[in-house]
This record gives structure tokens, sequence and C-alpha cells, in this order.
């Protein structure tokens, strides 16, 4: 019968092999898992920050709902004034209501009429108003 003590004791060259051998797997695993993680992070800051990118998409979206808001608003008080007024609106109508409740200015810009929203962010063709004829 043997004695494992007295296996370990004959054999220190394999027990510290076995123990360097495990030690470099450890560290391969190591930078493995580290160069796994820079590739996984270098992907996501593309996908966020880049060209089209999920922040840019995003403030493109939010800035074409903000205009369709305001289309709506001016949209809604047309047919307001056209309830009231018995009769389809006509683009002086909307000049009208335009000025009357601050949206911005009316501009004409390559033979149409635009709004230029009073911040200067916006501009919407009348084309784009849904509730007028010209």
């Amino acid at each position: 019968m043997r004695n494992k003590k007295n296996d370990k004791l004959n054999h220190p060259v394999s027990i510290k092999t076995k123990e360097i051998r495990d030690s470099g797997v450890t560290l391969i695993a190591l930078i493995v898992t580290i160069i796994v993680l820079i590739i996984i992070a270098s992907i996501s800051i593309g996908a966020i920050s880049g060209d089209k990118g999920i922040i840019k998409e995003a403030n493109e979206t939010s800035s074409q709902a903000q205009k369709e808001s305001i289309i709506e608003k001016i949209e809604a008080d047309l047919y307001t004034e056209k309830v009231k007024k018995g009769r389809t609106m006509k683009e002086q109508d909307l000049k009208d209501i335009i000025n009357k409740n601050d949206y911005g200015t009316v501009q004409e810009k390559s033979g149409e009429n635009i709004l230029v929203t009073k911040d200067g962010q916006y501009e919407i063709k009348f084309s784009e108003i849904i509730g007028w004829e010209k």
C-alpha cells in the first residue's frame, strides 16, 4: 500500500509544476475576459454615440414629436374656428390663428408660406397643416 504523504514528498517537482500551470490558466482566463469586455464596451459605445446611434435617433424622434405637437395644436385651433364660423378656413384664417395664438411668425420661402416657431427651432410648411384651403 502506498502512502500518499510519502508520494508528495517524493515528487515535489510535479506538485510545483501543477501549481504553476493552475496559476497560468487563471491568468490566461483573466486576460481573455478583459479582452472580451473591451470588445463589448467598444461595440456598445459605437451603438450609443455613432452617426446612427441611439442618442441621435432619440433626439431626432423627440424633435419630430414636438413639431407634430405644434401642428396638431394649430389644426385643433383651425377646427375650432371652422365650427365657430361655419365655413372652411382659408390661408388668411390660418395666418390669423398663428398670429393670434403666438405660434411664431409666417414667412415665405421658395414660394410657400411657412411657420417659423417663436423659438426658431422649427419651420413648418403650411402644406403640412390640415384643415384649410387655398
